[in-house]
């Protein structure tokens, strides 16, 4: 039997990881705090550096022998995927999938998404996208269920002030986000069943989906932005 392959790759530096980065570089890291809750970076997109560097990428994502690439739908995801598959030689499906979405934790990771797909990827198969906000599928509680009746249009602030005020509280535990990373598993093996996966989401979904325990504790796989990870852990046969 051909063996598939089941591709992990990280969006490419977004606008939050720039900034995050030059306060690393101008010895200000116990700052980053202060770019958390920025309304300016809300959904970041790539920044300019991001851009180049998935491009640059292109060679060795097209070597790729990829039937299926399903994507995050944080505006940095579906960028990358599309700098990355959108002209693959393949030419495989590229599937918005909300279980991709990065953990919820700050504000780059609250999403702007309001129903409807976004026009500049008319291309990808938004087929598995609410009409709603989709994170309150995700991430399920008291603190979410409160803030469902809201005009869609007024969420993302809302619940940016939501996670504010719980801090140092987060919205989506790990303990969750490692459930919803593990349980997808099979999306992606049932997929893969008829050809190779490529997953672009974000660094800490991967954390947790690569995060596996023993007697020594929990290691875990770390991508950089925009790295190609063949992940291995998964049967695909």
């Amino acid at each position: 039997m051909e063996r598939k392959h089941l591709y992990c790759i990280r969006h490419a530096q977004s606008t939050y990881n720039q900034a995050a980065l030059e306060y690393e570089n101008q010895g200000k890291k116990s700052q980053i705090h202060e770019l958390k809750w920025n309304i300016e970076y809300i959904d970041a997109e790539l920044s300019a550096f991001g851009e180049l560097q998935a491009l640059n990428a292109v060679p060795e994502a097209h070597a790729l022998r990829v039937q299926t690439v399903f994507v995050s739908p944080f505006r940095r995801a579906l960028r990358t995927a599309q700098i990355l598959f959108e002209n693959h030689p393949d030419n495989p499906d590229i599937i918005v999938h909300p279980l991709l979405a990065e953990k919820l934790k700050n504000v780059p990771d609250v999403s702007v998404w309001q129903g409807t797909p976004y026009s500049q990827y008319p291309n990808f198969d938004w087929s598995l996208m609410p009409n709603n906000y989709f994170l309150f599928d995700l991430v399920r509680n008291a603190h979410t269920a409160r803030l469902k009746t809201l005009p869609i249009e007024q969420i993302p602030r809302k619940l940016l002030d939501e996670m504010v005020s719980m801090i140092p509280e987060k919205i989506e535990p790990a303990e969750d986000m490692y459930k919803r990373a593990q349980e997808s598993k099979e999306i992606w093996k049932k997929s893969a069943l008829s050809g190779s996966v490529a997953l672009v989401s974000h660094s800490n979904f991967f954390k947790f989906f690569t995060m596996k325990h023993d007697e020594n504790g929990s290691t875990f796989r770390w991508l950089n932005n925009c790295e190609i990870y063949e992940y291995e852990e998964v049967d695909l046969d």
